[in-house]
């Protein structure tokens, strides 16, 4: 985004243009009515050579010369609804795509599709993003990704959307325009090499136990289940390792045991607020990682422990829509 002023007039075709097109929250038929096409720089040129052929057969009487130059401007007439058809009847679907985390690649998929039998060369132009698609007789539908950078979270649009052709002789470009409703999320970038969220997060080992069915100093080993390289070692039933057992797990995990609740406060130290969320995200990730149930306390409000990939999403998508007003 650029700080420059739009023109009025710049506002006013927009206007007109979404009047024209609306904001379809499916598929986009283009019909005559939402079809537009001008000539090009080629199709300038074409006329320009055009007038200087009509005016040399004019000055030098040449009657095969005015039959050439009037069987090349009937091409270019042909070629205007040549051009619009090419266009004409074409199913557009934007897709929702897969969230990413700022400063990743967001990829809009946009399926097309054509009922008629037709060679349709296409072109489509979003905010920082552009791509070709080709539509054939034998195949009447193709998807293409519009790719997009992000640099800040939140829930974002692919914004304005042309679709356009120049076949089948380049002289005219017809074109489509729509702006489709479909959102993707923008979660906050992780922070690389984040430290390990403080042991108050942790929540006790002896409320994982007790919810496993264990109590302390009367283990039930059938409960219980020898712990594994790579798992977390804060799990691991430390009262029977002091008398001499095994590193032994709850077999059976109650909402208590391995659960983590990452707080806003622990954050302090991480900078301004998007690096506090940075640093929340990383820890939430890596939480998800080792299967533990996470929660999150934030100033405005608190998620409470669960896991899953559904509680990951809902999880990063609070982090993504946090208000820096609230922090």
């Amino acid at each position: 985004m650029t700080g420059r002023a739009v023109p009025s007039w710049r506002k006013r075709l927009e206007r007109w243009q979404r009047r024209r097109a609306a904001t379809p929250g499916g598929t986009f038929t283009v019909t005559n009515r939402t079809l537009y096409i001008l000539p090009t720089a080629a199709g300038a040129g074409y006329a320009l050579t055009l007038l200087v052929l009509w005016l040399l057969a004019i000055n030098y009487s040449l009657s095969l010369g005015h039959a050439l130059v009037f069987w090349l401007a009937a091409v270019a007439v042909m070629a205007i609804p040549a051009t619009a058809a090419s266009l004409r009847g074409v199913a557009i679907d934007v897709g929702e795509p897969e969230a990413v985390f700022a400063g990743e690649r967001l990829r809009w998929p946009v399926m097309l599709r054509s009922e008629v039998a037709r060679f349709r060369p296409l072109e489509l132009t979003a905010p920082e993003a552009h791509a070709f698609a080709w539509l054939t007789p034998t195949e009447g539908s193709v998807r293409v990704f519009l790719e997009q950078d992000t640099e800040r979270r939140g829930l974002v649009r692919l914004g304005r959307l042309v679709v356009a052709t120049r076949h089948p002789f380049g002289w005219f470009r017809a074109w489509t325009v729509l702006w489709p409703t479909t959102s993707a999320w923008v979660y906050p970038r992780p922070e690389p090499d984040a430290p390990p969220w403080p042991a108050t997060a942790s929540l006790a080992e002896e409320a994982g136990a007790m919810s496993a069915g264990v109590r302390p100093g009367e283990e039930d080993f059938a409960d219980l289940r020898p712990w594994r390289a790579g798992e977390p070692l804060r799990r691991v039933l430390w009262k029977i390792v002091a008398r001499g057992g095994p590193r032994m797990l709850p077999r059976r995990e109650g909402p208590a045991a391995g659960t983590v609740l990452l707080r806003w406060n622990d954050t302090a130290g991480a900078g301004n607020v998007e690096a506090r969320l940075s640093r929340l995200c990383a820890w939430v990730l890596g939480a998800h990682r080792q299967g533990l149930a996470f929660g999150v306390e934030l100033p405005d409000g608190l998620m409470p422990p669960d896991r899953g990939e559904s509680h990951l999403h809902a999880v990063l998508r609070r982090l993504a829509l946090f208000p820096p007003e609230a922090a």
